[in-house]
């Protein structure tokens, strides 16, 4: 049944959007742009802001520590992108697993967000609505890259639970500068 109602969720999408106008219709792929890069932004800013020797911290034993939830999200969204991008054959969700170092956790976090953007920069509407198959069900490329931002808001509401019970404000709650 589940299944059965996203098949008739995705149905309506797609003949909603092709019901509407050309000229209303540009843009798509420019919202996923943005979307793309508010969540680059938090989450960079989110492992650029917690230092070395809470990357292992986790409020309880039975929980991803910090290090652990970014590499889940890092490993998996890149992924789920390189079915985005073609690539034939998507690398383990684990390959970052290894990583320690916040600098080299660091470093995957860029280079996965600057993949996607790689992935985006080109992509035309109508290429946003083909078809992929991740995790062997097909789903238009559109669904796919709202499913990586979704998962990394998803797992940043996470991690600023794991700053604030280390008495650290995340990022994005600090106070802005006068402009």
């Amino acid at each position: 049944m589940k299944h059965g109602m996203r098949k008739v969720f995705l149905f309506l999408a797609a003949a909603g959007w092709a019901a509407v106008p050309a000229s209303a219709a540009e843009g798509f792929v420019e919202e996923l742009k943005a979307q793309w890069e508010s969540s680059r932004r938090q989450i960079v800013a989110i492992v650029e802001a917690v230092p070395q020797d809470k990357y292992d911290y986790k409020p309880t034993p039975e929980v991803r520590t910090f290090r652990e939830i970014i590499l889940h999200v890092t490993g998996e969204n890149l992924s789920w992108m390189e079915v985005v991008g073609g690539v034939p054959q998507p690398g383990e969700y684990t390959r970052f697993d290894h990583l320690t170092a916040r600098e080299d956790v660091l470093k995957a976090v860029v280079e996965y967000f600057d993949y996607g953007t790689k992935v985006l920069a080109d992509m035309t509407d109508q290429e946003a609505m083909g078809t992929v198959t991740r995790r062997n069900r097909p789903a238009p490329r559109w669904v796919v890259v709202m499913q990586a931002i979704g998962h990394s808001k998803e797992h940043y509401g996470n991690l600023v639970t794991y700053l604030r019970l280390n008495g650290m404000v995340p990022p994005s709650s600090q106070p802005r500068p006068p402009q």
